[in-house]
């Protein structure tokens, strides 16, 4: 009896790149642990060659990062930073060799109401970090952020790459944390996969902000900020409330608009955290921002 499969349609948040993919009704996502898919909260799932098509955009040119044995590329576009796919072995070949490389795409790229929702579907566990050289932390040289906390503690963290580091002073992030952590399932956070901490702007250090793009979109209130490099979303760049951009919202919106004293940074960029270690509010965000995404 021949497979049974469905058919998906997904796409980066900018629509530059979308595509088509079928896969066995059955198929789980495969949620990697390894430094670089977790900052992205990757969750993959294998398509067969002939069974992916891109109806827009050219996949080769995604911005590729790749690091360590270089065994894998990893594919995001380059305006919204959505990593759609990954490309490459898990054994390299050897000189000479012909091997098919292996294709993942990113399931969170899948568009709204397919009936996969990254928060109830059942994923498989990969150990990604048992492969290659570990990854070494890249050190944070900058001040430290001059907020007063008390009972605080610094963490720092960066993008994978390591272009784009910062600190972070705060209460100890565990699960006596009682400020807000959100993951928020809206177009861009669900394709992102990040998880949000709400700090005051003293609250946090920066270097290394000349590697990063960012990206903004409907009510362009808030841009996530992105490395150009490796894709890595590290923070939201609140925006200037212009008179223009004011007129544009509703006027029971306005109230929430005094946040750019803030900086919310992806806890995912965190070194040595683990964000299921802390107490996390799932937010809809995709059917409560207006407008809604209109899926490309």
């Amino acid at each position: 009896m021949a497979e049974q499969l469905k058919t998906y349609r997904g796409n980066c948040h900018c629509g530059a790149y979308v595509y088509e993919v079928k896969l066995s009704q059955d198929a789980k996502p495969s949620e990697c642990n390894c430094s670089s898919c977790y900052r992205k909260g990757g969750l993959w799932m294998g398509p067969t060659k002939e069974n992916l098509h891109f109806v827009k955009g050219d996949p080769e040119t995604l911005t590729n990062y790749t690091f360590g044995g270089k065994t894998w590329n990893h594919k995001f576009c380059p305006t919204c930073g959505v990593q759609v796919m990954i490309v490459g072995h898990i054994v390299a070949p050897q000189p000479g060799e012909e091997k098919e490389p292996i294709v993942g795409i990113n399931a969170r790229t899948f568009q709204y109401g397919q009936g996969l929702d990254v928060w109830k579907v059942e994923t498989k566990f990969m150990d990604g970090k048992a492969y290659g050289t570990p990854y070494e932390p890249v050190q944070f040289t900058g001040p430290e952020p001059k907020a007063a906390i008390e009972g605080g503690k610094l963490y720092t963290g960066s993008c994978h790459c390591g272009a784009v580091k910062l600190a972070l002073k705060s209460k100890p992030l565990d699960k006596t944390f009682t400020e807000r952590v959100v993951e928020c399932n809206c177009s861009i956070c669900n394709r992102l996969g990040a998880v949000w901490l709400y700090p005051k702007k003293d609250q946090v250090e920066v270097e290394g902000e000349e590697h990063l793009a960012t990206y903004l979109f409907n009510t362009k209130l808030s841009g996530k900020a992105f490395c150009k490099i490796c894709g890595v979303t590290v923070y939201n760049a609140m925006q200037p409330v212009t008179d223009e951009l004011l007129s544009k919202i509703p006027e029971k919106d306005r109230a929430s608009l005094g946040r750019n004293d803030m900086l919310p940074i992806n806890l995912r960029v965190i070194d040595n955290l683990n964000i299921r270690d802390l107490n996390i509010e799932r937010a809809d965000g995709y059917n409560v921002i207006k407008p809604i995404y209109v899926e490309p």
